[in-house]
């Protein structure tokens, strides 16, 4: 089944394969770069998250730069945007919330942009932003947002009349 926003990108760029073997190639640098990118583009990330955290963040990031080598390599975004969709109740599971893990997806497009040239990079910007674009609809959903604690304590009546 065709995505209804898969034509306009597909029309964008052709399949990359070259790109897609440098990403494979260098993806364990990458992900640890692209880790450090995301905590530059968030520094309370580190505020946030534990060592096993950066750990598990580490070994998504590989997974992500693997899966953005495929969406280059088919010349589609649906590797991509499927991927996103599938990691959104994972993430959410582990109380990441969804503007993290786009700064995750980000910081991974940094990384990626570092190693390839000006064309493929901006294909691989294409499918990224295609990818964060996936985010935008769960985003609204309850649990995502931190709450005021004095609007929880409000909300909850604080154990009043129990």
């Amino acid at each position: 089944m065709e995505r209804p926003g898969n034509a306009l990108v597909k029309a964008a760029y052709p399949p990359m394969p070259d790109a897609a073997t440098r990403l494979r190639n260098g993806r364990t640098r990458l992900a640890g770069e692209a880790l450090i990118a995301a905590v530059r583009r968030d520094p309370t990330l580190e505020e946030r998250y534990d060592a096993l955290q950066f750990r598990t963040f580490l070994r998504d990031m590989d997974r992500h730069i693997l899966r953005l080598a495929l969406a280059l390599e088919q010349g589609d975004v649906g590797p991509v945007t499927d991927y996103v969709g599938m990691l959104v109740p994972l993430y959410r599971r582990r109380r990441v919330p969804l503007e993290d893990f786009g700064t995750m997806l980000l910081g991974a497009l940094d990384a990626a942009r570092a190693d390839l040239p000006d064309d493929e990079a901006d294909a691989a910007s294409l499918i990224i932003e295609a990818g964060l674009a996936q985010l935008e609809r769960p985003r609204h959903l309850p649990g995502d947002k931190r709450r005021s604690p004095i609007l929880s304590l409000l909300w909850k009546g604080a154990g009043i009349l129990d």
